[in-house]
């Protein structure tokens, strides 16, 4: 079975990345077929409940298909390559496109799919039993059918002003679950966010099944992050009010360490320099680290990037820009 992730243009590398990062958490086996900022398609093992997993996790992608066939994005191609690809399940169909080709119209492709697909069977736009789903880029086009649709809106109820602790430096939840998902962390497995803030990233964790520990420098925060956790039912947690250096002296090994660096601005350092706050985590980061686990952590300057790598490799970073005058570094690293 071949699955096309159709991903969120929102970031280049992060959504091909986070997908990627999942199937090793739920011990998929894989192979990678092709990727670009549109589509991840990978081959697996046909597993129905393993797309569904997936499906609950994921916070860009848009939609899990299974791919009939891809070819060069004209429309005399498309329609050549649907007529050597029958579908082999009966049931009423509906026919949507995904269009970024400057030569191809979208309301002619869907037509010529519909002469093939659509033959003795019933067209319903509304609740269909097959979605055939094309995405077309200016190179090439890909066809299949829908086998999942991520539900990514309780992602917004989950926004800090949805909360009952909220500050102005909280993550947004879907990036936070992405975070989250670039670990590769398993349900049952242990988090830890040594800068836990208002607890974004452990309610994210939290919320995919992991037992989630917490510290801060700052009572407030602690107190405001065991209301957000308690608030969303949270029940694997531990939260403790300590400096990131005291932390190994409380907290066993972890198998992943997610954390949002403080950079100083509304976040407090208690007037410590970064540089030298930043090489303090590292070290208590790679000390709790499990061997060949990942951490991954949110770097508003890039040339910090090189202090992990004193502790922990570098395996990839991803540059999200926040405003105008903020970009953030999500870096993740291995012990």
């Amino acid at each position: 079975m071949k699955l096309m992730f159709e991903l969120s243009k929102e970031q280049k590398t992060l959504p091909c990345a986070e997908v990627i990062a999942c199937l090793n958490a739920e011990n998929i086996m894989y192979t990678v077929i092709t990727t670009n900022e549109d589509v991840l398609i990978v081959e697996i093992k046909p597993n129905d409940s393993i797309i569904q997993r997936l499906a609950e996790r994921l916070a860009f992608t848009f939609v899990i298909d299974e791919l009939l066939f891809s070819c060069p994005a004209t429309l005399d191609d498309i329609v050549r390559y649907a007529e050597k690809h029958p579908l082999m399940k009966d049931g009423s169909i509906a026919i949507r496109c995904k269009n970024r080709s400057s030569s191809i119209h979208s309301q002619q492709l869907i037509d010529r799919l519909g002469d093939i697909y659509t033959k003795n069977r019933l067209v319903n736009l509304t609740h269909p039993e097959i979605e055939l789903r094309a995405v077309v880029t200016e190179n090439t086009a890909y066809v299949g059918i829908k086998k999942a649709t991520l539900e990514t809106s309780h992602f917004q109820k989950r926004r800090g002003h949805f909360r009952p602790f909220l500050l102005p430096i909280t993550l947004h939840p879907k990036v936070a679950r992405a975070l989250v998902n670039l670990s590769s962390i398993k349900k049952q497995e242990t988090l830890l966010d040594p800068f836990c803030g208002t607890g974004g990233i452990l309610l994210e964790a939290g919320l995919i099944g992991a037992r989630v520990i917490g510290s801060d420098i700052e009572q407030k925060m602690i107190d405001g992050c065991k209301k957000t956790l308690d608030f969303y039912s949270i029940k694997n947690y531990e939260l403790s009010c300590c400096d990131i250096g005291n932390i190994p002296q409380s907290v066993s090994i972890v198998d992943a360490v997610i954390t949002d660096f403080p950079y100083g601005k509304a976040t407090t350092t208690k007037g410590e320099a970064l540089a030298m706050l930043y090489e303090r985590a590292f070290a208590s980061i790679a000390f709790l680290l499990k061997k060949s686990g990942k951490a991954v952590v949110g770097l508003s300057d890039k040339s910090m990037v090189c202090l992990g790598e004193k502790y922990l490799s570098l395996v990839e970073i991803h540059e999200f820009r926040v405003h105008r005058s903020l970009t953030r570094y999500f870096v993740v690293y291995q012990k």
